[in-house]
């Protein structure tokens, strides 16, 4: 190999030095960036588990609720089938009622227009003009049905009832009110959890998006990283060479040189003249030159 080769060889392990540095370099780069990425979407992904878990606790709640509103329900159909049996016995007594008012009605015709009048008020929405109006036209007709009722002798059992019936009107009153503010409550739960979903469905694209990009920086790391183990096998194997190679020529300018004082140390006998220490030692190595120089064997 020319001394040319040599030095193109020691050019591509040159370039090859600098390849590696870049590659370095650039593999830090990216390896910084996948790291940037990595703690942006861990840092998205903490936030969302928070999310969820102050959510859970939300749901928790709601399922809380039903359960509440489940119970009232229940309560309130127990006290609507009680006052509904006590409205079965007014309509009894009612029933049993065969004398006519001044206006030709039955007491149970008067009750049961109060009953129709009362249902009104519980369940229909009325204007206050409305509401008053019916009002005035209870007070006349209960007015009237006791007049009815006093003659007919069942005043009194009726009063009972109304008595016994008045606390489960007013329980079935609260417990509706009750209902409302669990079904309101609940509902504004579900807008919290609906809330949160929602802020989890915006978060989530952005967290998928450093994932992608961490994904991409340690991608170009990895690339950069088995480029680098490539080069610098090349590189070894260049360099081994070359270390070889200059041993090589070494050991060849040696031997050139201990030829070289060989020679001159023959010519130098051959005029009789003394050797010095090296060239007597580099003869005496020689068996052939040393015979040559003195026509002696060393033995």
């Amino acid at each position: 190999m020319t001394e040319e080769n040599v030095a193109a060889i020691e050019e591509e392990i040159f370039q090859i030095r600098a390849k590696l540095a870049e590659l370095r370099k650039k593999k830090l780069e990216y390896e910084e960036e996948a790291q940037k990425y990595y703690e942006k979407r861990e840092s998205l992904h903490a936030r969302i588990r928070e999310i969820k878990e102050k959510n859970a606790s939300t749901l928790e709640r709601v399922a809380q609720l039903r359960n509440e509103l489940a119970e009232l329900r229940a309560r309130l159909d127990e006290v609507t089938a009680k006052i509904n049996e006590k409205r079965s016995q007014k309509e009894a007594i009612h029933s049993q009622q065969v004398a006519e008012n001044a206006k030709g009605y039955t007491g149970q015709e008067i009750f049961r227009k109060i009953r129709d009048l009362e249902q009104r008020i519980e369940t229909d929405i009325l204007r206050p003009e409305e509401e008053k109006r019916i009002y005035d036209e209870l007070r006349q007709l209960n007015k009237l049905l006791a007049e009815v009722q006093k003659r007919e002798g069942v005043a009194e059992k009726l009063r009972e009832l109304n008595n016994s019936v008045a606390p489960l009107y007013e329980e079935a009153r609260n417990l509706r009110e009750q209902i409302k503010r669990k079904k309101e409550e609940i509902q504004a739960a579900r807008e919290t959890i609906q809330s949160v979903k929602d802020l989890i469905m915006q978060l989530k694209p952005e967290a998928d998006e450093y994932h992608n990009a961490y994904l991409e920086a340690r991608k170009k790391a990895q690339m950069c990283e088995a480029e680098e183990i490539l080069l610098t096998s090349r590189l070894v194997e260049l360099q081994e060479f070359v270390k070889k190679r200059r041993e090589f020529e070494l050991r060849a300018r040696e031997y050139m040189m201990k030829e070289k004082i060989k020679s001159k140390a023959m010519e130098k006998l051959s005029k009789g003249e003394k050797l010095s220490f090296e060239e007597m030692k580099l003869l005496f190595e020689d068996d052939s030159a040393w015979m040559s120089a003195t026509g002696k064997s060393k033995s």
